[in-house]
């Protein structure tokens, strides 16, 4: 028999723990790096569908 061991995790407190409190610069800095991390990763995605390299994408810009 096999059961599943769900737990339920309160995020807020497991990033408040982790970043700090929301509001404090510890936690503005951690979500500006995110931020910038998913940018980054979008517009990889996006210049790899359309199969333009990085110098290509540098001249558009």
């Amino acid at each position: 028999m096999h059961t599943n061991n769900h737990k339920i995790v309160d995020y807020d407190a497991v990033f408040d723990a982790k970043f700090g409190k929301q509001g404090t610069p510890s936690r503005i800095a951690a979500e500006e790096r995110a931020f910038a991390f998913y940018t980054g990763h979008i517009i990889k995605q996006a210049r790899k569908e359309t199969k333009t390299m990085q110098p290509e994408l540098a001249e558009e810009i």
